[in-house]
């Protein structure tokens, strides 16, 4: 998936987060056509200022990223299978949720200028 960079705490975006000593635990979810709405959660472990992702079981996004001064970068994948369709089926997703992020940070920025 690609590479974000969200404001902290992100209000307004279709992600929750939680931080728990050196573990960050998170949701992304969306409105998606056919499959309505698709939550999708991650973990990672805060290694300084870097995020190494947790495995959890499918569907799971894994996380990579930075935690900044008021800034968190994320990057995402999915994983949800080994077979060609259950791959087709994560890069829908993950363009899915990617652009509903997308969207809503651009909408806030508009908001703010």
């Amino acid at each position: 998936m690609g590479g974000l960079r969200l404001p902290l705490p992100p209000k307004g975006l279709p992600l929750t987060l939680r931080l728990e000593g050196d573990r960050l635990y998170g949701e992304v979810h969306a409105q998606a056509p056919v499959f309505g709405e698709v939550r999708l959660p991650f973990a990672a472990r805060l290694e300084g200022p870097l995020l190494r992702p947790l495995p959890l079981p499918p569907p799971a996004l894994e996380v990579e990223g930075q935690l900044g001064e008021g800034v968190l970068e994320l990057s995402f994948r999915l994983h949800l299978g080994e077979k060609w369709g259950d791959r087709a089926l994560a890069r829908i997703l993950e363009a899915l949720l990617l652009r509903q992020l997308e969207n809503t940070l651009s909408q806030k920025a508009q908001t703010l200028v």
